[in-house]
């Protein structure tokens, strides 16, 4: 066996529990065991791994990692800089997560170059003194975005950003599942529970919708809104 150790500040703990939820089936199937621990004021995540299945597993987590800093770490950037008004505060919300999804297949590539290398994986310390560079462009993002943005901006942006894109997400009952039909819960790195699944289906970076059951009123109006004929019900594509 080898041990795998994930560690960020203790506050947020939540971060690793991401980890450990999102790589939960990979852990399954490697035989792997996972435990988060405390000590000297941080949080380690400790995955015990059989050495065949070791890179298998490594790729996996530092994935994980990798979306932390690119949705996470990118939404606290974002509330902390971004004082945009014009907006409700969920359509705030909304045009964060529509900030991260425009490059976070890019960002998390960069990110994930950076962990790549070490079996004992500091989320902070990395981000704090080998991403700096990914920070900077985040500020020249920031510095592009009015102070004042209407809705019909908003709508106007994510439009832009579903262009081109083909492949579908699935809602089923309110959970969200990608094209290969894998869970998925990157918005649970966002703050709030308002419109979540919206906010899921921006970060899944899909250009069409096919929903089953059915979902909040809330998340119905802003899919309407942003995806309009975008969305496959079992009937059929409507308007």
């Amino acid at each position: 066996m080898t041990q795998i150790t994930v560690s960020e500040n203790e506050r947020n703990e939540e971060n690793l529990m991401y980890v450990q939820s999102a790589s939960s089936e990979i852990f399954s199937t490697a035989g792997c065991t996972a435990r988060i621990v405390k000590a000297s004021g941080r949080i380690l995540l400790k995955i015990n791994c059989p050495e065949y299945y070791k890179d298998a597993v490594k790729s996996e987590i530092i994935d994980k990692v990798a979306e932390i800093v690119a949705i996470k770490y990118k939404y606290d950037f974002f509330k902390g800089c971004l004082h945009v008004g014009g907006l409700s505060s969920l359509e705030r919300e909304i045009l964060f997560t529509s900030l991260i999804a425009a490059d976070l297949e890019d960002d998390k590539r960069y990110a994930f170059d950076k962990f790549k290398c070490n079996d004992e994986i500091a989320i902070d310390g990395t981000y704090n003194f080998r991403l700096k560079p990914l920070k900077n462009k985040w500020c020249e993002v920031a510095d592009c975005v009015p102070q004042c943005f209407l809705n019909t901006q908003l709508k106007e942006f994510i439009s832009y950003l579903l262009e081109n894109k083909k492949k579908r997400v699935y809602i089923d009952d309110g959970r969200v599942y990608d094209w290969h039909y894998r869970r998925l819960k990157r918005s649970s790195l966002l703050d709030g529970e308002s419109a979540k699944i919206v906010r899921e289906v921006l970060l899944s970076n899909c250009g069409e919708v096919e929903l089953s059951g059915q979902i909040p009123e809330e998340d119905e109006f802003y899919l309407r809104e942003y995806y309009s004929d975008k969305i496959i019900f079992s009937n059929g594509k409507i308007n």
